[in-house]
């Protein structure tokens, strides 16, 4: 059996969210001694509470949910832990997951219990009771435990003392006027800040402090923006070397967004309660003012919004995403004509050389240009080009 759990699964916040479910109900009925045959449907209007915690992924604005089920059928298909069977009454125009439904193989059952390192609870049950007595009163509801307890983790001695930075959140936040999740686990888990970023934590978070945990805010987005006096067009640029070289051009008319490669959704980089802007520039009260009411759609201004990136599909996925939230992007030809020119004159990269084979071919985006040269070029020559690939100064001339 294999010990370790492929990497990319536990990036996929509902593959490891499905998987410990599964051992979720197995657990349960090992301590009811009746073990039936565990299959499930992926749909987000009914089952059980906890299974749409475990859907939750797929309502996310921040995650690509193509991505994640495109992941989901591959680990059936490899590892064979559960079949995947297709719903059968699926509409057109209705996801491909939407109704799907999910049935474990009880052989996998022990390679399962060894990636994620959950014991049978037969075994863990009368040790985990002990453990959490002493802790049980400094918790809201200490019974949103799973009921094997929790497992030992790299990094701590003993279960008690993971138990101990639980318990240790109920203080953090009743002296907190509010306070983000970064803070809060850099507090409460030994200075590691990133603690609590797996979404399964953080649902535990909630159902331990269903009350206090409202006070814990959602990290807010930082952008940095070149914002000239009077704005025509506005482009999104991948890579900071890029952008700052961009940005000290001063484009009299065109407003440069670092996006960190940032891929959310709508619902998070255009809510103003989200979002916060760095100017690179110096700029007036009346053009920041009136560029953040476009940005949330507060005003009725309309400007052409473009998108430059890494020429690989990475850079293409980060066009995508963003034209979640601003339907009309375009990628920006003037730059990637540059990154084109030297893709097809034979100054690019393979994915392996340069630490992309990871990287998944994705067909189209819904930008003309992208779906129609972009993407066939780099599809058909399996050569990628970064941005910073590209002449600056060729470009002074296209801004506006």
């Amino acid at each position: 059996m294999e010990k370790a759990l492929p990497y990319w699964v536990e990036e996929n916040p509902l593959l490891i969210g499905i998987l410990n479910f599964i051992l979720d109900r197995r657990d349960s009925q090992l301590e009811r001694a009746t073990e039936t045959r565990i299959s499930f449907r992926l749909d987000l209007r009914a089952g059980s509470k906890r299974l749409q915690e475990v859907l939750e992924p797929l309502r996310d604005p921040v995650q690509d949910e193509q991505v994640l089920w495109n992941e989901l059928q591959h680990f059936a298909r490899e590892y064979q832990c559960f079949t995947v069977k297709p719903n059968p009454k699926r509409r057109p125009g209705i996801a491909e997951w939407q109704g799907a439904q999910l049935i474990f193989r009880d052989s996998s059952e022990d390679q399962l219990r060894l990636w994620l390192n959950r014991p049978s609870p037969i075994v863990r049950k009368s040790s985990w009771s002990s453990i959490l007595e002493p802790y049980a009163d400094r918790f809201e509801n200490p019974a949103a435990f799973p009921l094997s307890g929790l497992e030992l983790q790299p990094g701590f001695k003993s279960v008690e003392e993971i138990v101990s930075c639980w318990a240790s959140i109920g203080k953090e936040l009743i002296f907190s006027k509010k306070i983000s999740w970064r803070q809060l686990a850099a507090r409460c888990f030994k200075g590691d800040s990133k603690y609590l970023e797996l979404h399964s934590r953080r649902s535990l978070v909630r159902s331990l402090y269903p009350e206090l945990s409202r006070k814990i805010q959602e990290r807010q987005l930082l952008l940095h923006v070149y914002l000239p006096a009077r704005f025509e067009q506005v482009i999104f640029i991948e890579n900071q070397d890029t952008f700052i070289s961009l940005a000290e051009l001063q484009p009299a008319h065109t407003v440069l967004v670092y996006s960190e490669g940032y891929r959310g959704g709508a619902e998070r980089i255009r809510n103003q309660d989200m979002i916060r802007f760095s100017s690179f520039n110096v700029a007036s009260e009346d053009n920041r003012r009136q560029f953040i009411e476009w940005w949330c759609e507060k005003n009725s201004l309309v400007l052409p919004i473009f998108f430059w990136g890494d020429l690989d599909y990475e850079g293409m996925r980060i066009a995508a995403a963003l034209r979640k939230s601003f339907s009309e992007l375009r990628c920006w030809r003037p730059g990637y004509d540059l990154l084109l020119n030297s893709l097809c004159t034979g100054r690019a990269h393979t994915p392996a050389s340069a630490e992309k084979a990871g990287q998944k071919p994705i067909q189209m985006i819904g930008c003309q240009y992208a779906d129609s040269t972009l993407i066939p070029a780099i599809t058909e020559r399996t050569c990628f080009v970064d941005q910073e690939a590209a002449a600056i100064d060729a470009l002074a001339s296209t801004l506006a």
